[in-house]
């Protein structure tokens, strides 16, 4: 507003501060009063009495949390789908956030972004939000056939019958240039657009998710890393985390942007260089890119840099572990005695159905500003994703397609009572027995040819200690 037209002020008031160039109520407000009197050349008395009358004439009204928290309001959380990583990330995702799910290849980030384009559709009872959701495509296209995949399968969805592919919207952003202007103007005018229709037509889903698949990809460049690419990365990111935000919180949003790894490298320090002051970004970079739940997993660290990470609410990374799970012992297969060519038939042997083998992956919450940081392991099924319970992780170790399940010893046969060379073999229920062929003859115990030819020896006291008197003969 202009301080010209207002009419709580004097006219040389007025006069004065258009000297000073203070044109609007938010110079008057947000410029020092020692400047403004120095501009002004006035008192600061002078220009404390002019503040204070304008803001008896426009009062700030602060929202208190009850104006926040209670109905109509734009806070919601969105279930998971999975109550387990429910727990994990805070109760769901929440809207107002910068979800950022960063991950290498094949780990499952699509699968969980695409879930939730469904979830959110689903009405409050079911933990959705009733809104529907805006993918934005950096390369390729949207794989509808994997989301009506996951939408028969999920048990929630299937039940709800709420979800469809018309309430995801899709947008493709192939440059920097043109997610900025999505963001800043197409993606703001549409989701204004979708409100209106639902005020006027309550079957019409306002948009309630934000989906960015994948951020990183726009920032691949063949041109050598500078100082001057570094500087524009920065602008480039910190723009688009500013639009980001804003859409956010102005119309209540959950926000998901998918995002790359790069390898991690521990550097050896140098004795030669002088001490630096301060942490480095690479000791620093491990706190906040890299998860540390297991073994090998901090050789990646989320891409784009400090800036970037300075601007999501949450960083959750997926990872491949390289581990696989048996389901269950229902899907070993039993095959029949064989007869051998010498004629000796084997055991019964179990082998595992490949098929049946599930690739584990791993979840972790890097930082979070609404949950602690945990793991946890996870599988991509028909369903999206869904996460291990405790008992059905197992150990953190590698499996192959062809190996049978470890076999515990029985509880009643101690250490002591195995042979080193017997361990291996030791018979249990679930142990596969083979039939071998009987052994050749050996002689008894008692007929050791050995003992026989040191017992027939002639050789005398006498004929030692002669050998051991003439050690040249």
């Amino acid at each position: 507003m202009s301080l010209a037209s207002h009419t709580a002020l004097s006219a040389s008031q007025k006069a004065l501060l258009k000297r000073g160039k203070i044109v609007t109520i938010s110079d008057l407000i947000l410029t020092p009063v020692q400047d403004i009197s120095r501009r002004c050349r006035v008192s600061p008395l002078e220009i404390n009495a002019i503040v204070d009358t304008v803001c008896r004439a426009h009062p700030i009204h602060a929202s208190t949390l009850d104006d926040l928290l209670s109905p109509p309001n734009l806070f919601g959380i969105c279930t998971s789908g999975d109550a387990c990583l429910d727990a994990v990330v805070g109760g769901g995702f929440r809207t107002g956030m910068i979800w950022e799910v960063v991950g290498e290849s094949a780990a499952g980030k699509t699968q969980l972004a695409l879930r939730m384009s469904l979830l959110v559709q689903l009405s409050n009872e079911f933990g959705g939000l009733a809104g529907s959701a805006c993918y934005l495509l950096t390369s390729g296209k949207l794989p509808t056939s994997r989301i009506m995949q996951i939408s028969q399968h999920h048990p929630l969805l299937a039940s709800s019958g709420q979800c469809s592919l018309d309430d995801i919207h899709t947008m493709s952003v192939p440059s920097i240039d043109f997610l900025v202007h999505a963001l800043s103007s197409l993606l703001p005018d549409f989701i204004m657009l979708k409100l209106e229709q639902n005020r006027s037509d309550p079957t019409i889903k306002a948009v309630r998710l934000v989906v960015i698949d994948a951020l990183g990809e726009l920032f691949h460049s063949s041109d050598k890393t500078s100082t001057r690419t570094l500087v524009q990365r920065a602008q480039n990111v910190t723009e688009i985390s500013a639009y980001l935000h804003s859409v956010a919180s102005r119309f209540g949003i959950i926000v998901i942007v998918l995002n790359e790894v790069v390898d991690a490298f521990e550097r050896e320090p140098d004795n030669e260089e002088p001490p630096a002051t301060g942490l480095s970004y690479a000791e620093q970079s491990k706190w906040f890119a890299r998860a540390h739940s297991l073994p090998g997993e901090n050789r990646k660290e989320a891409s784009l840099g400090l800036v970037w990470a300075n601007q999501v609410n949450a960083r959750i990374m997926m990872s491949r572990t390289g581990r696989r799970r048996y389901t269950s012992f229902d899907h070993l297969v039993t095959q029949k005695r064989q007869k051998t060519s010498n004629g000796h038939h084997t055991g019964n042997t179990l082998t595992e159905d490949p098929e049946r083998l599930e690739l584990v992956r791993r979840l972790s919450i890097v930082f979070s500003s609404v949950s602690d940081p945990r793991s946890l392991d996870y599988v991509v099924d028909s369903a999206g994703i869904t996460v291990l319970q405790e008992e059905e992780q197992g150990p953190s170790r590698k499996t192959t397609a062809n190996a049978l399940p470890s076999i515990a010893l029985p509880p009643a046969m101690s250490s002591s009572q195995i042979a080193p060379l017997d361990a291996g073999v030791v018979e249990s229920e679930t142990a596969v027995h083979i039939d071998l062929p009987p052994e050749p003859n050996v002689a008894p115990d008692d007929e050791d040819e050995w003992e026989a030819f040191w017992e027939k020896d002639e050789i005398t006291e006498e004929m030692y200690l002669a050998a051991s008197s003439n050690p040249d003969k």
